[in-house]
């Protein structure tokens, strides 16, 4: 079966099945991180949909998280002794299913005719239940890189974390988008942060192969005024928690783990709370407290 590799977050991830492959290839987002190196994980695309589907265990799995998206409908829980994601396509013609035991090395799919929302989604989540065992994880954020360090920006769809990192680097032209939507962050063996961008950068096409040290962590939210503060950690826990992929915190072997992965996050790096106009003075602020002098401020 041909295969390709891909570099994420600093671990080699072997890919196989036709549909998969083909939206590699299409995008550009894959460019600079196609790779050699012998794989250290593998999502397996040889299990075949009708099968899966008529199985006892799939037809008795255990829902545990819904999500829509693009007219495709998702789940996530367990099925048996393995966990599953499964993407139904808007014609409900074609279902893509992950299955994998937790902390194994192997996440193995169907292979069927898939669009590339489906593809691009479900080779996300494959990698992100292969690396939250090992304390790595997609964090919805964007993120910006200043003198050799990087910042991540949290919040809601629509907080203005896009428009507050474009305003700072506006402000500030040595600084550098790494990723405008699902950067990787990995707890390495050191207990040190750091951040990389992924071929996953939701609107804004940021496709960097590099990685920074994560110096801090900023949570938006909007006000009539612009005012920072860091945060306890019980308070930076419950503030970076919503931001690493949800489904997790719905079954108890992934909510485990990616309770690990947050507590030894914000164990190592401050966290933020920025409540903030969409203005050059709100960049200012963020700029002298998170990138200059690490020392909360506000007006």
């Amino acid at each position: 079966m041909a295969e390709k590799r891909i570099s994420v977050a600093d671990f080699s991830f072997s890919v196989t099945g036709n549909s998969l492959l083909r939206y590699m290839a299409g995008s550009g987002a894959f460019k600079d991180f196609f790779t050699d190196r012998e794989p250290d994980f593998y999502v397996d695309s040889c299990l075949d949909e009708a099968e899966v589907l008529q199985s006892a265990s799939y037809r008795e799995r255990k829902v545990c998280y819904e999500i829509s998206f693009e007219g495709i409908d998702c789940s996530f829980g367990k099925a048996g002794d393995m966990l599953y994601f499964d993407m139904i396509s808007p014609e409900k013609d074609s279902v893509l299913v992950l299955l994998c035991r937790p902390g194994d090395t192997t996440v193995r799919a169907t292979d069927g005719k898939y669009s590339p929302s489906m593809c691009r989604f479900g080779l996300w989540m494959a990698l992100n239940i292969l690396c939250i065992p090992r304390k790595c994880a997609a964090v919805h954020s964007s993120v910006n890189v200043c003198g050799g360090a990087a910042a991540m920006f949290l919040g809601e769809s629509g907080t203005g974390k896009s428009t507050h990192t474009r305003l700072l680097r506006e402000r500030y032209p040595d600084m550098f988008l790494l990723n405008d939507d699902s950067p990787f962050v990995r707890v390495c063996d050191d207990g040190g942060i750091m951040v990389y961008g992924s071929p996953w950068s939701g609107k804004t096409p940021c496709y960097r192969q590099e990685k920074y040290p994560l110096k801090a962590m900023v949570r938006l939210s909007q006000a009539p005024y612009n005012r920072i503060r860091a945060l306890a950690p019980l308070q930076a826990i419950g503030a970076l928690l919503p931001s690493a992929p949800p489904a997790f915190s719905y079954v108890d072997e992934t909510s485990d783990m990616v309770c690990t992965f947050v507590s030894d996050v914000v164990s190592a790096v401050r966290l933020y709370h920025l409540e903030c106009l969409p203005d050059t003075a709100a960049a200012e602020l963020t700029y002298g407290t998170v990138f200059r002098d690490g020392k909360s401020s506000g007006e």
